[in-house]
């Protein structure tokens, strides 16, 4: 286990601006907020300690709605070894934009199929397409850029292909995403992945929502909290009592948190949990 979490998801938003129909947030009740600057200064402050740590940016809601996103990218510029962000692309003003490429290593753009996305996601793909595309040309590659969509029951392997064929050679990857959750039991999956195998996660990453609260990964939306970081360090809470006992479980897989227990889409190894599908090498710079 390292020193230091090598992953830390600040959640600056719980906020959105969009009801997709396969987002998780329909289970979640009362998803208001935003990460208080002074606390999120803080927890840059104390990362910034340790090298080559990765910042993601976003979490249940939408990031560029933060009242102070600006400031808060800026004050990241250059002390971690990435900070990546996803966003619905769907407000992305100019000085937004500038920030995003003067700060930022990765942005993933969440959209859909031309024919599928106003019913998916309730806008119009002519507007997110637009705002990708002057990201992409204000960007001129320092960003590492991608597209991803979502994969539920009624997606074909051949919408799959045209959803690539649209942003091929445009982003440097293009990401396919099962649906999960669908159930209101967050991480499940609507396939088997087979024997149960530890997830990496409790050993890699932690997720610090936008009230300070400590969650557990990325599926994590409403779990209870196993940390604080208005009261505990980062530092403090990686080697809590709560995150050791969950390491335990994952490791003898007899995983009774409320939380992980549901969850099929465990992290076998670092970077790799083995769902849905990559376009990789699909670049604009090749």
């Amino acid at each position: 286990m390292p020193e230091f979490p090598l992953r830390i998801e600040l959640e600056l938003s719980c906020v959105c601006n969009l009801t997709c129909s396969y987002c998780p947030r329909r289970y979640v009740d009362d998803l208001s907020g935003f990460m208080d600057p002074a606390l999120f200064k803080q927890l840059i402050d104390e990362i910034s300690n340790y090298k080559d740590r990765v910042i993601v940016l976003h979490r249940r809601g939408e990031s560029l709605l933060h009242p102070d996103f600006e400031e808060l990218l800026y004050y990241c510029k250059g002390k971690h070894k990435e900070v990546q962000i996803a966003t619905n692309g769907t407000i992305m003003t100019d000085s937004k934009l500038e920030a995003m490429v003067a700060t930022l290593s990765f942005v993933s753009f969440s959209i859909d199929l031309p024919e599928r996305i106003k019913d998916t996601r309730g806008v119009d793909y002519e507007i997110v397409a637009a705002n990708i595309e002057k990201f992409l040309q204000r960007n001129n590659g320092r960003v590492e850029t991608q597209v991803s969509m979502v994969k539920d029951n009624d997606v074909t392997d051949a919408q799959v292909s045209q959803f690539t064929n649209l942003w091929k050679g445009k982003v440097d990857r293009i990401r396919v995403y099962e649906e999960h959750s669908s159930d209101g039991d967050y991480g499940s999956l609507n396939r088997d992945r087979g024997e149960r195998q530890p997830c990496i996660m409790p050993f890699y990453e932690m997720l610090i929502f936008c009230d300070g609260m400590v969650g557990r990964c990325n599926h994590d939306w409403d779990g209870e909290p196993i940390g604080d970081v208005n009261k505990d360090t980062l530092h403090k809470i990686w080697y809590s009592a709560g995150l050791q006992d969950l390491r335990r479980q994952h490791e003898a897989l007899t995983i009774t948190d409320g939380t992980c227990k549901n969850c099929d889409s465990w992290y076998p190894a670092e970077k790799n949990q083995g769902t849905g599908t990559v376009a990789e090498g699909i670049s604009k710079k090749l």
